[in-house]
């Protein structure tokens, strides 16, 4: 066992620790015969972090979260479950490749065939962890054994926060006395899985020829591009409800890792700028003190708003449509962020050249701004139909403006939404919500077309206010909004619906 030299400060003997431990890591890696070994550890550690942040509520889409006592989380432990099993899974992978395919005996020799006294010593020499493979086996064993235990809550109608909150203290518990695999412990970047594949983006960042502002540019977009990472577990095109909302977990790691880029950000990063001195630094940290505000806007529109209670949605299409919005919300800010910092160091540099499915903010402003007026178009439209025509008085003429409204309002939600500021997006989202709860019936009863007349009226002012303040936004100055196309979309849309 190591012993603390007593002239030798904790923290460094601390340091000295961590770093032999990170050196034996290492080179456990190295020895394992493995093509995939380095994204399978990049993927074990995402996951052992993502539970350790998914059992804080504060990282979850609740939609009251006063109430949290109340909320029965079944369906959050349904997901831990995906998870749990996955991390046994990877474990045994690795234990594998480490030629310790005894894994699953060990473990059935130590609850089946030791007598007591021998199952404790032989769990005391495991726990010691000299070496990775004895920190995975205990991994694997504990996450196997908390995952028999999660089953059984399972088989209950309601899993209480009690109950939810001490689960994940102990899976908590496991991840922090691990020795080899403690993700939690600290944010780190590794080499091997944070290096930047875009040569462009190194190049960049080398030619800054401050020591310290270089050091701190490169945290802040290691810090933006392993948040990008997290995004690539996430996929909108799986099939069943369940696979999508597993997506949850890694919602909130982002949340919680953001949380802590935003702190770095606002409060860190300006002390250690200011002794620099110089303008790019100063540039670097008006920037950052910029996108961090951003950031907690992006953070609100999605944790409030596109994921709220998706753990309780039943339906696929509306799960599918929150967990899309939601990625692409991430993708396009985060992959804005890093070519917003690079920009400062490269004025000539285009998005494109760094993220090939890259669209610049004054793309995304032209095309959120045509979508609004194709919709401002259709209900100008049918306000004139309905007040200058006989066609106004028939009910047809209001169930197809329902019907159209209901077809265009499914576009937006997936192309228009995730372009929106969250205060924005919250007034559209409340309107989209009162017409997908109309059925065509409805409108057979007076009061709900009445109703429905009234609403209609009330958002399409909304909408003129925001296209009008729209044309206040930086990026599209000297860029008139062009009326003869979004005259075409419009046509193209209605031509499409009658189909």
């Amino acid at each position: 066992m190591d012993r603390q030299n007593p002239t030798t400060p904790p923290a460094a003997d601390a340091g000295r620790r961590e770093e032999d431990l990170r050196a034996r890591r290492d080179a456990w890696l190295e020895s394992l015969d493995l093509p995939d070994k380095c994204r399978l550890l990049f993927e074990l550690e995402s996951l052992l972090k993502g539970l350790d942040r998914f059992f804080n509520i504060q990282n979850l889409p609740l939609a009251n979260m006063e109430q949290a006592i109340t909320i029965n989380f079944i369906e959050e432990m349904e997901i831990v479950l995906q998870f749990l099993d996955r991390v046994a899974e990877i474990s045994g992978r690795l234990l594998e490749a480490s030629n310790r395919q005894d894994y699953q005996f060990r473990a059935y020799v130590e609850h089946k065939l030791l007598g007591d006294y021998e199952r404790t010593r032989w769990r005391e020499a495991a726990l010691e962890q000299r070496d990775p493979e004895d920190s995975l086996f205990t991994l694997y064993s504990a996450f196997v054994n908390i995952r028999e235990l999660v089953r059984g809550l399972l088989r209950l109608p309601q899993v209480s926060y009690t109950l939810f909150f001490n689960s994940g203290s102990l899976i908590n518990r496991e991840i922090i006395a691990n020795r080899y695999f403690n993700p939690a412990r600290e944010i780190s970047f590794r080499p091997e899985y944070d290096r930047i594949a875009n040569r462009r983006i190194g190049r960049i960042i080398r030619s800054i020829t401050t020591p310290e502002l270089q050091r701190q540019v490169s945290i802040v977009v290691l810090a933006f591009n392993r948040l990008l990472q997290y995004l690539r577990f996430v996929d909108p095109q799986r099939e069943s409800v369940e696979e999508l909302k597993s997506s949850l977990l890694f919602f909130a790691l982002i949340h919680s890792e953001s949380k802590y880029l935003m702190e770095f950000m606002e409060r860190n990063l300006p002390e250690r700028l200011q002794a620099i001195g110089n303008g790019q630094a100063t540039a670097f940290a008006e920037l950052c003190d910029s996108l961090a505000f951003q950031l907690q806007m992006e953070l609100k529109k999605i944790h409030a708003g596109e994921l709220t209670n998706l753990s309780k949605q039943k339906k696929l299409d509306l799960v599918r449509v929150a967990v899309e919005n939601s990625h692409g919300i991430f993708v396009n800010f985060f992959q804005q962020s890093i070519y917003q910092i690079l920009k400062l160091f490269e004025p000539a540099l285009t998005g494109e050249e760094i993220f090939p499915a890259f669209i610049s903010r004054k793309r995304q402003s032209v095309k959120l701004r045509e979508d609004i007026a194709a919709l401002d178009a259709l209900m100008n439209k049918f306000e004139e139909i309905t007040e200058t025509t006989e066609a106004g008085q028939k009910l047809d003429t209001y169930v197809k403006y329902l019907q159209l409204q209901k077809a265009m309002i499914a576009r937006m939600r997936s192309e228009t939404l995730p372009l929106m500021r969250h205060q924005d997006m919250v007034e559209f989202e409340k309107y989209f919500l009162f017409v997908d709860d109309l059925s065509l019936d409805d409108l057979h009863l007076m009061d709900v077309l009445d109703k429905f007349k009234m609403q209609s009226k009330f958002f399409k002012i909304f909408v003129e206010t925001t296209l009008g303040l729209m044309e206040n936004r930086s990026d599209l100055q000297g860029t008139p909004l062009d009326a003869q196309r979004v005259e075409r979309m419009l046509k193209r849309f209605v031509a499409q619906f009658l189909k």
